[in-house]
């Protein structure tokens, strides 16, 4: 059996492709040709710090009360001198589901799921009809 040398390594990467290497802030970063198959990760994220901020609130409060350490979302907002309704909205984000916690936090999140949506709609207790409603979210304003 003959064997046929292939362009391409066991990772995908051609295995004479042109790089280019640049300067990027005191290191040196490895820059694929045009038509590469190596793909940046985090192209087409859409890191949203205010997002990510507030869930990560949440998740801290929500474990102060499970620790018994505050009794209530009005104690959390009187120590932290915000409005009780406030804490009680982003309390709220501890119960999204583990999938759309972790696309928040990549910055993959559904372009319609901004604080502003999750603050003034519900969202359903079950983690998978969460995740059915962010993908017609998605779909939807793809259409658009």
């Amino acid at each position: 059996m003959q064997e046929i040398e292939t362009l391409v390594d066991e990772f995908g990467i051609p295995k004479h492709s042109r790089l280019s290497f640049r300067q990027r802030g005191g290191r040196k970063v490895v820059i694929p040709a045009d038509g590469s198959s190596l793909e940046d990760p985090h192209k087409g994220a859409k890191i949203n710090s205010h997002l990510i901020n507030a869930v990560a609130s949440a998740f801290y409060w929500a474990k102060l009360i499970d620790l018994g350490v505050m009794a209530s979302g009005s104690e959390i907002a009187q120590r932290e001198g915000l409005e009780s309704s406030t804490v009680n909205e982003r309390l709220r984000l501890s119960l999204l589901s583990p999938k759309i916690v972790e696309s928040i936090l990549r910055g993959a999140q559904p372009d319609g799921l901004t604080m502003q949506w999750l603050t003034r709609n519900s969202f359903p207790a079950d983690w998978g009809k969460q995740e059915q409603l962010f993908r017609c979210i998605s779909r939807s304003l793809r259409r658009d």
